[in-house]
């Protein structure tokens, strides 16, 4: 029986937000029968060739469908600005927010934490951690957006 825990690195953030790796077309009716309101995907263009029209099957599903496509190469104010305005407007409804792996994601949701939800670090890391090694370079990244949307 297809559960929406198997999805590829699925992980429940809270109540309401949920993320993981890229659902298959048969996931996408689990997440919908779960009572998501909102699918956010930030894969590019041309990471999707070849995958079935997601946006199509999310929204026959009922489902609002946002894509903010992204790479850790191109990530900046303007996308990080969409995903938290995508997020805030949302708020109190189940939202998915998918990319290839679930690590994209999982670096912006800290980002939205310290930056929009004002965390501790140590908390926002230590749920980061559970999923990849938090390693010099990820808090360097990290740090870096943080001073670049502190000054927008």
């Amino acid at each position: 029986m297809e559960r929406i825990e198997n999805i590829l690195n699925f992980k429940k953030n809270d109540e309401y937000l949920s993320t993981s790796g890229q659902p298959t077309e048969v996931e996408f009716n689990l997440i919908a029968n779960e009572g998501f309101d909102v699918v956010i995907n930030f894969r590019p263009e041309e990471e999707m060739l070849g995958v079935f029209d997601e946006r199509r099957l999310v929204e026959n599903l009922g489902l609002k469908y946002f894509q903010i496509p992204m790479t850790f190469d191109t990530l900046n104010n303007q996308i990080l600005s969409k995903f938290f305005e995508v997020l805030e407007y949302n708020n109190g409804k189940k939202i998915f927010v998918h990319c290839h792996r679930n690590i994209r994601v999982s670096v912006l949701i800290i980002l939205y934490r310290l930056i929009i939800l004002g965390w501790e670090r140590e908390v926002a890391l230590k749920e980061f951690s559970e999923f990849i090694e938090v390693t010099p370079m990820w808090e360097d990244y990290i740090d870096e957006h943080i001073r670049q949307f502190s000054v927008q």
